[in-house]
C-alpha cells in the first residue's frame, strides 16, 4: 500500500493576483542581488486567518528571454525558494522574487546565497538616522 505524504507543510504558496504584486511593489522595499531582485511587504490585515504565514511570487520579464528561458529562470526560483525561504523568511511577509538574466547563467548555490542575503538584509531593520546636534539653541549667559 502507498503511502501520502503531507506536502503542505513545506510548500510555500504563491501570490497569482496582480493586485498583490502592485500592492508589494508599491511598499518599495526590496534588495537587487546580481541573480534576483527581492521584494517583500507585510501581509495585509483583511486576510484570512488561515492564510499561510509566508507567500511567495514570481516574475521574469521579456528582458530575460524567451519564454523557455522565462520558465526556466522561474523553475530555479522555485526551487531556491523551497530550500531557502521557509527557514529564513519572516513570518507575515508576501515575497516576489523577479529573474534577471544573470539567474539563468549563476551557479545555483550563488542563487541561494543571493536569496539568502537579500532576505537578510530586508529583515534586518533600517539604520536609524543619524543623531544630529542641536545647532539652533540660543544660550543666555548671564
Amino acid at each position: 500500500m502507498m503511502q501520502q505524504h503531507d506536502m503542505t507543510d513545506s510548500k510555500i504558496p504563491t501570490l497569482r493576483k496582480r493586485k498583490d504584486f502592485l500592492r508589494i511593489a508599491g511598499m518599495r522595499k526590496k534588495w537587487n542581488a546580481p541573480g534576483m531582485i527581492v521584494q517583500t511587504a507585510p501581509q495585509p490585515k483583511d486576510l484570512d486567518p488561515d492564510t499561510p504565514k509566508i507567500r511567495i511570487g514570481y516574475t521574469a520579464s521579456k528582458k530575460v528571454g524567451n519564454a523557455p528561458a522565462r520558465s526556466r529562470v522561474k523553475r530555479r526560483l522555485r526551487e531556491v525558494v523551497r530550500l531557502v525561504l521557509a527557514g529564513a523568511g519572516q513570518q507575515g511577509y508576501d515575497y516576489v522574487l523577479i529573474g534577471r538574466k544573470e539567474t539563468l547563467e549563476r551557479s545555483f548555490d550563488d542563487l541561494i546565497r543571493d536569496l539568502k542575503w537579500c532576505i537578510k538584509r530586508l529583515s534586518s531593520p533600517p539604520p536609524s538616522p543619524p543623531q544630529s546636534s542641536p545647532k539652533n539653541i540660543i544660550r543666555k549667559n548671564g
